[in-house]
């Protein structure tokens, strides 16, 4: 039998204990709600307030599950209330329970009925799961979403890798855009800085580019952007500049965590857009993975296309959702059920096309049948 509580956030701070995932970090947690507790919209929800719950066998700390209570509007005046991890609303980069010793097999079923005899809410939704979480031994897993990584770890050098992993097609792309910019008149340096104001105004400038393709500009919103400062303050961090006769032109913003590396943002001026300066940065990101002797290079959530021509391996996660029998859950339930479905065939079908195109890329490149390394949980 376990014995659950709730703590607060300071009473977090004070606790040791390992983190498998960034987003379940002391830091991580406490700087995202104190960031995002008063920003108000149906994204990131209104009426915030963490419920962090301990988890005690006898006198022991077994487990933390750091969730935070929300509320969303929906069809304009129906008010819902949600109960999810802490941070999973944006910026997630894998979420679950915070295990810290060996548990045994009816602990989720302990912790859920503990949480719906003493948290009021319509829904929970947890999001950013690992394939591996103990979740899955009560709820029914969907598919959510992917982070693309090279595990650099598998290669004896960069040029191994590149010839591996890049398509004749994508490696003749790099060599070609190469060209292009020394016939125009281009020098090109690779240049890393640490993230301080110097290199922010470069970034901030580059990153604006990116409303022209109708993208959003993260330094636009000073909150997220404060957020992602604390990132870089609280874990080592750099930022990697392609540069043109001293102008940058292309950057990509790196922290490492447990061992890996992890992109967190990166753009490129559209101005520039002919000679392929974004793919020249991420390019370059690999090449000083390889030579800081990083096991893991995490491009993080998101299956953009241009992710995968770069790397062979994605690791997946997941989502599960539960309800109470309320009047409003009953209400909306189909609705729910019908976008969650929906969105695991998306996300299902998004990588099943990635995975056949690395298969492709590999058949073309003659080079190994088994090029890629579709995974589901790869520990952080």
């Amino acid at each position: 039998m376990y014995s659950f509580s709730l703590i607060t956030l300071e009473d977090l701070q004070q606790i040791e204990y390992p983190s498998k995932f960034p987003g379940t970090q002391t830091s991580w947690i406490a700087d995202w709600y104190h960031t995002f507790k008063k920003h108000n919209d149906n994204h990131f929800g209104l009426d915030k307030k963490a419920y962090i719950v301990t988890a005690y066998e006898g006198n022991k700390l077994v487990a933390i599950v750091p969730l935070m209570r929300l509320t969303r509007t929906y069809f304009k005046y129906f008010k819902l209330q949600f109960l999810e991890f802490l941070g999973q609303q944006w910026s997630g980069m894998g979420h679950d329970i915070i295990v810290i010793r060996e548990l045994e097999a009816g602990f989720v079923e302990e912790l859920f009925y503990w949480i719906k005899r003493n948290i009021s809410y319509h829904f929970l939704f947890l999001k950013y799961l690992p394939s591996s979480s103990r979740l899955k031994s009560k709820f029914r897993f969907y598919r959510y979403a992917g982070a693309p990584f090279v595990q650099t770890s598998s290669f004896s050098d960069y040029e191994r890798f590149r010839l591996k992993v890049y398509s004749r097609k994508f490696r003749e792309d790099l060599r070609r855009t190469y060209r292009r910019i020394k016939r125009d008149g281009f020098k090109m340096e690779v240049e890393q800085h640490e993230i301080d104001e110097y290199s922010l105004a470069a970034i901030r400038n580059i990153s604006a580019s990116k409303t022209t393709d109708g993208k959003s500009d993260l330094y636009e919103n000073k909150l997220k952007e404060d957020f992602h400062l604390k990132i870089y303050r609280q874990n080592p961090s750099k930022v990697v500049f392609i540069k043109f006769n001293g102008e940058a032109v292309a950057y990509g913003t790196l922290i490492d965590i447990n061992g890996q590396r992890i992109g967190v943002d990166s753009a490129f001026d559209r101005k520039f857009r002919k000679y392929g300066v974004g793919i020249h940065c991420i390019d370059q990101v690999i090449r000083d993975g390889f030579e800081g002797n990083v096991q893991k290079l995490s491009f993080g959530l998101g299956m953009d296309t241009y992710k995968f021509q770069f790397t062979n391996c994605i690791e997946e996660f997941f989502m599960c959702y539960d309800f109470k029998i309320r009047l409003k859950s009953l209400l909306v339930l189909p609705y729910f059920h019908y976008r969650i479905k929906k969105m695991n065939q998306d996300v299902s079908l998004v990588m099943e096309r990635n995975k056949q195109q690395v298969i492709t890329d590999a058949e073309n490149n003659k080079t190994s049948n088994d090029k890629f390394n579709f995974v589901e949980s790869v520990e952080i």
